[in-house]
């Protein structure tokens, strides 16, 4: 019986994975190919791709790629897309020189007795850079439909996200973290050990368990302990000129 699930050739998979769905596993792949076969998204033609972040896959596509869906069920019947300041105050075009507080969009569908609403805050979505800081009220709009097309259609959309919803993601925040002390113990212990090495083998033996200690101490920890044993390997050096 013939898998249901879009099957790619070797060369396609090695493509995708190191390209369309980079870090993902061979169940996650599969996971993938069952959403492009279910979207009709094509991953070659840069529809449709897969996120790792924090571990976990997510799947993503363009607002053309959730549209082109909606469009393929033939239940589509039209969408209105509204924003609001802070007085929550909704209009159907934005003209304000700020950004829109929030976006809301409505979706229509064949059939249903009610229609399909995404709302979405700008301070939830913002990434803060590219085309949010030129663009705003377009941006949120787009992630506001993307809701309201998921709500619509669920069977088709479930677990496909917009790449303008997922933006503020891809911002990592930049935090600055304190070197590690390093163990002081071992510190200690270190400079011990090398002064009191009286050979070059003992102090290659003190080095070596410096080696596998190394991971406990810091970087100037171990840079000090570096040319402490440096200087002690000098002074253990035997003079060439000794017995002139």
């Amino acid at each position: 019986m013939t898998s249901s699930i879009t099957l790619w050739t070797q060369e396609q998979t090695q493509l995708i994975s190191t390209t369309i769905a980079p870090g993902c596993s061979n169940d996650e792949l599969r996971l993938f190919a069952y959403a492009c076969q279910r979207t009709g998204l094509d991953p070659f033609s840069k529809q449709i791709y897969a996120i790792k972040r924090g571990g976990k896959m997510t799947i993503q596509a363009g607002i053309d790629g959730l549209r082109a869906i909606a469009e393929r069920t033939g239940q589509l019947d039209g969408s209105q897309s509204y924003w609001c300041g802070e007085d929550g105050e909704w209009v159907d075009v934005w003209l304000g020189s700020k950004p829109p507080a929030a976006a809301k969009t409505i979706i229509h569908r064949k059939g249903s007795q009610h229609p399909f609403v995404g709302v979405a805050r700008f301070a939830d979505y913002n990434a803060g850079q590219g085309l949010w800081s030129k663009m705003g009220a377009t941006m949120i709009a787009k992630c506001s439909e993307a809701l309201a097309l998921r709500k619509a259609f669920p069977a088709d959309m479930s677990g496909v996200y917009s790449t303008d919803e997922m933006q503020q993601a891809e911002v990592e925040p930049v935090t600055v973290t304190a070197a590690p002390a390093g163990d002081a113990k071992v510190f200690t212990a270190g400079k011990a050990a090398i002064a009191k090495a009286d050979t070059m083998e003992k102090l290659q033996e003190v080095t070596k368990r410096m080696e596998t200690r190394k991971g406990d101490l810091s970087e100037d920890q171990n840079d000090e302990l570096m040319r402490l044993a440096l200087a002690k390997e000098s002074e253990l050096q035997e003079d060439p000129f000794a017995d002139d």
